[in-house]
């Protein structure tokens, strides 16, 4: 894979559909963002909350029988043979710092952007941390859909205040007990 892939768009029936579903069932459990390159941001997670450092525990996560399907046949556009199997739900116009994803996560991942917002990459895996080789840049509009690795140093920056975006990931490293999620809509 390379560090990003061409996005498609979701058609502007769906993004609405799926914005007041976040509004209505994801909105509710929305909590600030622990890690310190988002301070200041709303999030929910999918399914299950991965740990972002070795001390963090697994969590339980929003489990939609409505959104969840349809979030697996979004990523199967990009990954036919594989699902996702952790996503986080993000609101609002805060972005997030150039980093790369923690430990769980394999290199595959996934934005369903819902919103205006700038995405940027580095086209180096290698860089040192918060200074990109050669960054790339997406502006992206509601119903974009990026794959991208990573891996490679990312961040969102000029994110719109009523913008929603869920990132898909599937992992590499599982909780040691089953953790249950927590049933919406």
């Amino acid at each position: 894979m390379t560090c990003i892939r061409p996005p498609f768009r979701l058609g502007d029936g769906t993004v609405r559909d799926v914005v007041a579903h976040l509004d209505r069932h994801v909105a509710p459990h929305l909590a600030p963002d622990v890690s310190n390159y988002a301070k200041g941001r709303q999030r929910a997670w999918l399914e299950i909350e991965a740990p972002l450092g070795p001390t963090q525990p697994w969590r339980p996560g929003l489990a939609s029988k409505r959104l969840w399907p349809w979030l697996t046949r979004v990523w199967q556009r990009f990954h036919p043979a594989t699902r996702p199997q952790v996503g986080l739900a993000i609101r609002g116009d805060v972005g997030i710092a150039w980093h790369r994803d923690a430990a769980y996560a394999m290199n595959a991942a996934l934005i369903v952007n819902l919103g205006f917002a700038t995405f940027e990459i580095d086209a180096e895996r290698d860089s040192a941390n918060g200074r990109p080789g050669n960054p790339l840049w997406l502006d992206l509009s509601p119903g974009d859909v990026v794959a991208f690795d990573c891996k490679h140093q990312h961040r969102v920056i000029n994110a719109d205040p009523a913008r929603w975006s869920v990132v898909l990931w599937r992992m590499k490293q599982f909780p040691p007990a089953p953790v249950q999620p927590v049933a919406i809509p």
